[in-house]
């Protein structure tokens, strides 16, 4: 199965409860804005989150960018309550991200209850049990488009550490999944906003492990993120030669290149480059 054109490079959380951030939020650039009515909204503040939420979605500008909506575990009496309030209106959502990912049944359900309302789904998948239930998860099919690594969560019940080492098993095994299925691989987002520097290198770590997008906390986030994902200018000017240098398209096979053997993947990767140079 092959991968969706153009993943977003970003997705930027907006807690559900602070709608007066909303048009910042889509303002900040980030290729995906996802308003979060799972952990960013107190307890006590989830039916008047989610109430200002579905009413924001239902008048959102025509012309702003694409809108994902978190909400609460499927299998909880709050994502309960979210489904429905969808369900009950006219919205329509770009992505949807189900939390607490750990079979396919959940995917496939809010699929064949909502698909008229949601574009794509996101399986966030955050505890032990979703990470080893990753196949299934994958192959539920329909509309699920990407996977994301919830790392907190996860990091908490393996009582490991939540940084590069803790989820280094975890991130490679979303991927690989990720990419058997052709799917999207989505990464958790950098939490301390007052290092930027580990944020681009973070960044570029989870890139060279094969993930397509880093999500954000924070608009001052996007544009490192951002600039991770753009190629340096010796990546790119290799990167435009070789595809300027295919005799016939991806098809033509393996050819020579600068003294080296060239083949298909390898112009893929190329044309990866030039692509992402060109967004950025």
């Amino acid at each position: 199965m092959k991968r969706q054109a153009n993943p977003p490079r970003s997705m930027l959380f907006v807690s559900g409860e602070k709608p007066e951030r909303f048009p910042k939020a889509m303002a900040a650039g980030a290729d995906l804005v996802c308003i979060d009515l799972e952990d960013a909204v107190h307890p006590d503040r989830k039916q008047q989150a989610r109430s200002e939420v579905i009413a924001w979605l239902q008048n959102r500008p025509a012309e702003g960018g694409p809108v994902a909506l978190r909400i609460n575990p499927l299998r909880t009496r709050e994502g309960f309550h979210d489904l429905v309030a969808l369900l009950a209106s006219t919205v329509q959502v770009d992505w949807l991200l189900l939390p607490k990912s750990e079979h396919a049944a959940d995917v496939q359900c809010v699929e064949s209850w909502a698909a008229s309302q949601i574009g794509a789904v996101c399986a966030l998948v955050e505890t032990p049990f979703g990470i080893a239930q990753l196949p299934h998860i994958a192959a539920a099919g329909g509309k699920l488009r990407a996977l994301m690594l919830g790392g907190a969560d996860l990091a908490t019940e393996l009582g490991a550490q939540f940084g590069w080492d803790g989820l280094l098993h975890a991130r490679g095994l979303m991927v690989n999944t990720a990419r058997a299925a052709g799917l999207q691989a989505w990464d958790v987002p950098h939490v301390n906003l007052q290092d930027a520097e580990e944020l681009s290198l973070e960044t570029r770590r989870v890139l060279a492990l094969g993930f397509d997008c880093k999500t954000a906390i924070h608009p001052q986030q996007i544009e490192r993120i951002h600039a991770a994902h753009a190629p340096t200018p010796a990546e790119l000017e290799w990167a435009r030669l070789l595809v300027e240098a295919v005799p016939d398209g991806e098809s033509s096979g393996a050819f020579l290149y600068q003294g080296r053997m060239v083949d298909a993947p390898l112009v893929r990767k190329a044309r990866r480059l030039v692509d992402n140079a060109s967004r950025a």
